[in-house]
């Protein structure tokens, strides 16, 4: 069921939460009050396309490598990072003259700990989240592969594992809310923890389990006209809280977080499943601008990586330099191509280049072992180009 190509639509859904992100922070209408929750869409995201690379290894090859696994995310995520790092530490020394954050505040970047305590930026705390997301998922999973008896789905019990992680996320930020005095709350108290927030990440694995192992039942699930209108309204009525509460409110940082993840996981099924309902007249105007979403989705991670430091310094910029203070539309037009740019033009000096020295010194695995899967007989698997751009880490909400 999951094409032998990098899927295109998932590319267009990354563009749209790298945009909903970056208006965001820019304070753009309409996106400065939601578009936060752009980082719900790509933790949906990364739960379906990490546990779908792992899935597929052990389809291909019977057990789970995690230290390749590791690497080869690594290839993916720290180069960009660490580079953005050594960056912002030469602006504040060369550029801004300004005396370097401390020691400890780099080293909660450098080891993934910014969720939990401040550290450098605040649009960071995401990766961090990630990060602990990829080592346990790949841990779970490669359990799972090991004890299971039941070799041809070993993963049967992620709908039970994820039903207790929602529960228990939930019952941790509520529990976190009432025992915190009102005078020291801060909301990233509740939305950076990891503890807080895996579970939208753990409904991205539960839906790749689904397509994986059990594509026969969601093929026929979903192909109903009628089934596909309801997921659409659902998908709609889940991420409404965003408009409709403040993120700093108690309901949305307790129930509004289960919300926005189950909608946003209806929008990933419906992305999915749904073809062919624009008129043949529009087809080739809607397969145009597709393409170009799609080509700022495959860069989104260094735009996101790369969106604040360029929204902090172009104030500066137009005060210092041009001398001017353009009016707000043309603020928030340089600021989303700005953003954009600069992330693709980084991606291609720097994530890029990563990713095929990581090919060249770790290939994609190319042993086969017939392992019996619930998956349809002859199912096409993920290949190696589709595997360079999956997992993105979330963009901030802050």
């Amino acid at each position: 069921m999951v094409p032998p190509v990098r899927i295109k639509r998932l590319d267009i859904l990354r563009s749209l939460a790298i945009f909903m992100v970056v208006g965001a922070h820019a304070r753009m209408p309409l996106l400065e009050r939601a578009g936060w929750s752009g980082v719900d869409l790509f933790f949906v995201l990364s739960g379906f396309l990490i546990s779908g690379l792992l899935y597929s290894e052990f389809k291909k090859r019977g057990t789970i490598s995690f230290k390749r696994f590791f690497i080869r995310r690594g290839f993916k995520i720290y180069p960009p990072f660490y580079v953005m790092l050594l960056a912002t530490y030469l602006a504040q020394r060369l550029l801004w003259h300004a005396p370097p954050q401390s020691l400890g505040h780099y080293l909660r970047e450098i080891f993934f700990v910014q969720n939990y305590r401040f550290a450098i930026w605040t649009h960071t705390w995401s990766l961090a989240v990630e990060e602990h997301f990829y080592i346990a998922l790949a841990l779970l999973l490669l359990a799972c592969s090991l004890y299971s008896a039941k070799r041809s789905d070993p993963f049967r019990k992620i709908p039970w594992i994820f039903a207790f992680l929602a529960v228990t996320c939930l019952a941790l930020r509520i529990l976190t809310i009432r025992l915190t005095p009102a005078s020291e709350f801060l909301t990233p108290q509740v939305m950076n923890p990891t503890h807080l927030r895996i579970d939208a990440l753990f409904f991205g694995v539960l839906l790749g389990y689904l397509y994986h192992f059990r594509p026969d039942q969601t093929r026929k699930f979903s192909a109903p006209r009628r089934t596909r209108i309801v997921l659409a309204v659902a998908c709609l009525v889940l991420l409404s809280p965003a408009y409709v509460w403040a993120r700093d409110s108690y309901a949305m940082l307790t129930f509004g977080l289960t919300s926005l993840y189950l909608g946003y996981g209806c929008l990933l099924v419906l992305s999915l499943e749904v073809h062919d309902v624009l008129p043949t007249v529009c087809c080739k105007a809607a397969d145009k601008i597709g393409n170009v979403l799609a080509y700022i989705g495959t860069h989104s991670y260094s735009i996101y990586l790369w969106h604040v430091p360029f929204l902090v310094a172009l104030p500066v910029f137009f005060r210092k330099a041009l001398h001017i203070q353009p009016p707000e539309l043309v603020i928030y037009l340089v600021s989303v191509v700005g953003s954009c740019v600069l992330g693709i033009v980084l991606a291609n000096l720097i994530e890029f280049p990563a990713l095929r020295l990581r090919d060249k010194l770790f290939p994609a695995s190319q042993k086969h072992r017939s392992v019996p899967t619930a998956s349809q007989p002859g199912e096409p698997q993920q290949n190696n180009a589709q595997q360079h751009n999956q997992g993105l880490p979330a963009p901030s909400t802050q």
